[in-house]
């Protein structure tokens, strides 16, 4: 037996060890390996598929499980799970166990119109990246999708990344709120072409330190809601090669695209500087089949060489973000296709949407809490980019340098000039002497 402190403090310490037992096994963030597909096109033109190329993951949902891919969407911050009734493929609530239906019959006017339920739901999650690890989370709440207001919203589930004020539609307050997740985060990372992993909950391990990241906030959405914030960027310039773009410069990352939507300024300026001047002969500017953009596509052969970068300035992050033509074309089935294309009406062409290729080479970490886009760059880049933070901060180190040098000298002058005793001069000395003394020394000596 221990003696009664010593017993005390014994169970003190098998208490720690315990609850650091269940913290290191308890997991703070959600991992979903995703893919890309398009939802609704289907078309042999490459660019018609890629245009709404969008990243799905597959999460297990019920009881038993039943596999389902959610599209990631920008366009709502609400986790919607559709009915089996729209598509036989979908989630299908009677062969769950664990369904529970929260609510009647609404309407949901989110960016796209919907009619459902809230509903509660078993959830199987990845908490790793090579998937070894899951955890099952009961009383998910989602919204259950029973009719689709636009047939060409249709799908089998979306997971809304956007920042969305509604507390009870928003899928991070759900996470939160089974313990699933310990901070209001996300962040995308691209493995290859078509496949990655989204990660919620953490920040990434080597950037816990959120004082080391560059932050900027986001802007009011223009479209939809006005009420919300949306993952908009404000960039201080935009550069074609050399030429300046010098309107819109707002930009929405938007990770459901495979493309990048460009504004019509820069249409104009890469036709005028580009495709009808050196690609005049090789490349033909394409309406997609639902007419709503325009792409450009080329001989599989077409000399890109000489094509200019495409660069985004940004202050708060200070960082130039540059695309290059191997970051803008790609080939397939014997065509090459520029992954930018245009809106084809005139009013939705003023703002640029970034996609694929622009979060696929670079890193950003969203934090819909706080309302903040972080940025961090750990993968390899081009020798083009210049890394203008890196640049300006060696810039001020410089002169920073060259100032306290100055001071240092002024100080030094203004010593010497009125602190510093001065050195008497020899003619200074003679005056000095006591001449009454000398003549008196002179006629004693009868001089």
């Amino acid at each position: 037996m221990f003696p009664m402190k010593k017993k005390n403090l014994f169970l003190f310490f098998i208490s720690i060890i315990n609850l650091n037992l269940i913290t290191f096994n308890q997991s703070n963030q959600i991992i979903f390996t995703f893919k890309t597909k398009s939802i609704n096109v289907e078309s042999s033109k490459y660019i018609e598929a890629i245009i709404d190329n969008h990243i799905y993951i597959t999460p297990e949902i019920g009881q038993p499980p039943q596999k389902i891919n959610i599209y990631l969407t920008t366009k709502t911050g609400s986790f919607i799970i559709a009915d089996s009734s729209i598509d036989s493929s979908f989630f299908n609530k009677e062969e769950s166990t664990t369904y529970l239906n929260t609510s009647g019959l609404e309407q949901f006017y989110l960016e796209f119109f919907l009619k459902g339920y809230y509903a509660n739901e078993s959830f199987t999650f990845q908490t790793s990246i090579d998937n070894s690890k899951k955890q099952t989370y009961n009383n998910v709440e989602f919204i259950h999708v029973i009719e689709f207001k636009d047939n060409n919203e249709i799908a089998s589930g979306y997971f809304g990344l956007q920042l969305e004020k509604k507390i009870n539609l928003n899928v991070f307050n759900c996470l939160k709120k089974i313990n699933a997740i310990s901070s209001y985060v996300w962040y995308l990372n691209y493995t290859s072409d078509s496949e990655g992993y989204l990660a919620i909950g953490e920040f990434p391990p080597e950037y816990n330190n959120t004082e080391t990241l560059r932050k900027s906030n986001p802007l009011p959405c223009t479209e939809g809601n006005t009420n919300n914030l949306c993952w908009y960027l404000k960039f201080n310039d935009i550069y074609f090669g050399n030429i300046k773009l010098s309107r819109e410069r707002t930009a929405k990352i938007s990770p459901e695209l495979g493309v990048i939507i460009g504004t019509n300024e820069y249409k104009k300026k890469i036709e005028e500087n580009y495709f009808n001047k050196t690609l005049k002969n090789q490349c033909a500017l394409q309406l997609s089949d639902n007419n709503n953009y325009y792409y450009y596509e080329c001989d599989k052969n077409a000399d890109i060489s000489s094509f200019k970068d495409l660069t985004f300035s940004h202050q708060e992050f200070m960082y130039d973000f540059v695309l290059t033509k191997d970051d803008l074309f790609k080939v397939y089935r014997d065509k090459l296709y520029f992954l930018i294309v245009f809106n084809s009406f005139a009013y939705y062409g003023n703002n640029w949407r970034l996609g694929k290729p622009f979060i696929k080479k670079y890193n950003f970490i969203f934090k819909t809490d706080s309302e903040l886009i972080y940025f961090y760059n750990n993968k390899e880049e081009d020798s083009s980019i210049s890394n203008k933070g890196e640049s300006n901060l060696i810039y001020w180190i410089i002169i920073g340098i060259l100032g306290l040098c100055v001071i240092i000298m002024v100080v030094l002058i203004l010593y010497k000039v009125f602190f510093k005793p001065k050195k008497k001069k020899a003619n200074e000395l003679k005056e000095d002497i006591d001449y009454t003394n000398v003549d008196k020394n002179e006629n004693a000596l009868g001089i």
